[in-house]
């Protein structure tokens, strides 16, 4: 994601002719109690998921097995685990942190275990970085005192002691949520923000609700990206962002529990933060290389930090990355026409310090590039929002299905074509138009050597536990990008370069 600050649905409801209908006889807020004596079943999903058959001739891409992939997730899930059982505020595999340097250090044991060339870590010097040191929210109100267990904070400090404030709802903070507020000036203005479709982009990033709040005075903000459930939820991760309010989230139901509080009377909110900038701290890339025949690469990158358990985020694209290390090296040098250079990049979530090199190096480093692919965010469980019944309240309901993929492909259409068959041919599921520009943590050297990504965006990123990565569309990733390197080998370098500057001559399926 383009420097992810803002870490982590819309429930369509139809009026109409329906509710004259002749045959409608429940009331529209009432659900009909099931049928006396109906069966529950119940379904498995990690076991039905749909796995595409390998196609006559293509056997040899059986090698690489969703789970022998998904282990390696959970192995990467670990360290983040670790970090918050350690007591981290601000957990997960954080860039410039100790069990982040045990994600490398993983990594490069992974890679000279394959028997890679040249394993060794890229260091880089990160700016200061934010950490928060302590944060609390408490709501008194109508004989009740209310503490939240999701509550994250982000942004500019409170002052020592925190703050006491009058809570505000704004809703979604559209200027016409404002104008039927009275005024916010110098109290926490609390904004239900919807995830569009997850939260990387939600209705308060995009309706600039948090600078409208701060343009009216607001001492302090509450976001709730309203998630059914209760996630935990990041928001820029930067003491300069938000227009330097203090930032807190929080989940649904805690959110839930604060509006009625606030319903039923008045409520004070006594709110706290504070964090500190670490300086000298360092992240590094690490680096495995597979020799081929001639001087010409292939270069695969997938970021390693992530917030929280991160195990879409980035730790399916890394069990990828290392699978098709693992499936490259039990090939022949001679089978192999451009060798192939895997990096998992440093400091995605800081600005992308890995990638950001390559793209400085651009004239030297990527002169002979023939493809850079970037595995970051494959495989995800297809998710809905839809009411419960005994409960009518909405709730995310999971499938047998793989979520669908951004994609992103810059070259010629001779590229295209390659990369978009053979994502079809192992069940790639993708978006029905490209990206009109590169996210992911290639940004930067989106166009200086043709690129390829695919990438899913679900309701929710970084509290994303194992069960929710399936081990089928690992596989069918690994599997689509070991045949798309095989199959440009097949292809002179200067073939696979975009047509001419500037265009998106794109293949087709």
């Amino acid at each position: 994601m383009r420097n992810k600050i803002m870490l982590r649905a819309v429930a369509l409801v139809v009026f109409g002719s329906l509710a004259t209908s002749p045959i409608q006889t429940q009331s529209q807020n009432s659900v009909p109690p099931p049928p006396p004596n109906v069966i529950k079943y119940t379904h498995d999903l990690d076991s039905s998921f749909i796995r595409m058959p390998l196609p006559p001739g293509q056997e040899v891409y059986g090698r690489l097995q969703g789970d022998h992939m998904k282990d390696y997730v959970n192995q990467i899930v670990a360290f983040s685990l670790k970090d918050r059982d350690e007591g981290n505020l601000l957990w997960g595999r954080t860039a410039g942190t100790k069990n982040d340097v045990l994600v490398e250090d993983w990594v490069a044991a992974k890679f000279k275990e394959f028997g890679l060339q040249d394993v060794h870590k890229q260091s880089f010097d990160l700016p200061p970085q934010w950490f928060p040191t302590s944060w609390g929210l408490t709501a008194t109100g109508s004989g009740r005192t209310l503490t939240f267990k999701t509550l994250r904070a982000s942004g500019k400090a409170l002052p020592a002691g925190g703050l006491d404030l009058e809570p505000v709802w704004v809703g979604l903070g559209t200027e016409a949520d404002f104008a039927n507020c009275k005024d916010v000036n110098g109290k926490l203005v609390v904004i239900w923000s919807e995830p569009t479709p997850g939260v990387i982009s939600n209705s308060a990033q995009w309706m600039g609700s948090v600078k409208r709040a701060a343009d009216k005075g607001a001492a302090a903000v509450l976001i709730n990206v309203a998630i059914p459930g209760n996630y935990q939820i990041q928001v820029a991760p930067s003491p300069n962002s938000a227009q330097g309010l203090p930032t807190f989230t929080m989940g649904t139901e805690d959110t839930n529990a604060l509006r009625t509080l606030m319903e039923k009377g008045p409520v004070k909110v006594h709110a706290e933060y504070t964090m500190e900038m670490r300086s000298g701290l360092t992240d590094s890339s690490v680096w495995g290389i597979l020799p081929g025949m001639t001087d010409e690469d292939v270069i695969i990158t997938a970021h390693h930090d992530a917030v929280f358990t991160g195990a879409l985020d980035n730790a399916s694209g890394m069990a990828v990355m290392v699978g098709l290390a693992e499936y490259f090296s039990k090939i022949p040098k001679a089978q192999r026409r451009r060798t192939i250079k895997f990096v998992t990049t440093a400091g995605h979530h800081n600005g992308s310090f890995g990638t950001l090199w390559m793209h400085n190096n651009r004239s030297t480093f990527l002169a002979k590039t023939a493809l850079i692919i970037n595995v970051e965010h494959v495989s995800v469980v297809q998710t809905n929002i839809r009411a419960g019944y005994e409960d009518p309240s909405p709730v995310v309901r999971y499938s047998d299905n793989i979520d669908s993929r951004r994609w992103w492909i810059y070259g010629s259409s001779k590229l295209a074509s390659i990369v978009m068959g053979d994502w079809k041919m192992f069940g790639v599921t993708i978006w029905d138009t490209m990206e009109p520009e590169c996210a992911g943590d290639i940004q930067h050297v989106q166009t200086d050597a043709p690129t390829v990504q695919v990438l899913e965006s679900p309701i929710f990123y970084h509290t994303d536990m194992p069960e929710i990565v399936p081990a089928p569309g690992l596989e069918a990733v690994a599997r689509a990008y070991a045949k798309i390197i095989d199959d440009i080998n097949k292809v002179d370098r200067k073939d696979l370069l975009e047509v001419a500057p500037g265009s998106r001559d794109q293949g087709s399926q």
